[in-house]
C-alpha cells in the first residue's frame, strides 16, 4: 500500500485494536535532502495510540536506509503492540546490538 502524503510516501499503514486502545503504525519513506544521503530513500516509522479519546504519538525519522530492515522492524513493533513511548527505546536496543 503506497500512498503519497506530501513529500513522504506511505509504505505500510496498520491499525490494530486491543482492549479498547487503538494503535496505528505507519512506515513511510522520503527522499533525503541531507548532503550525506542526498536523494536516497530513507524510512521512518510513526506510532499513534488512541486511548479514551486521548492521542499519543511518536516517530523515529529517517533511521533506516534499507527497506527490508525497516519492514522487519515495523512488523515486529506492530505485532507486539509497541506504544509511542516504547518506540525510541526499542530502536535504541536494536541499534545497540
Amino acid at each position: 500500500m503506497k500512498k503519497n502524503e506530501g513529500s513522504r510516501e506511505i509504505i505500510k499503514d496498520i491499525t490494530r485494536v486491543d482492549n479498547g486502545i487503538i494503535y496505528r503504525y505507519i512506515l513511510y519513506s522520503a527522499k533525503s535532502k541531507k548532503v550525506a544521503s542526498f536523494h536516497m530513500p530513507l524510512y521512518s516509522i510513526e506510532i499513534i495510540m488512541t486511548k479514551d479519546g486521548e492521542i499519543t504519538r511518536n516517530s523515529v525519522d529517517e533511521v533506516f536506509a534499507d527497506v527490508g530492515k525497516a519492514l522487519s522492524f515495523f512488523d515486529k513493533i506492530s505485532e507486539y503492540l509497541a506504544t509511542p513511548i516504547d518506540l525510541t527505546y526499542i530502536l535504541e536496543d536494536k541499534i545497540a546490538f
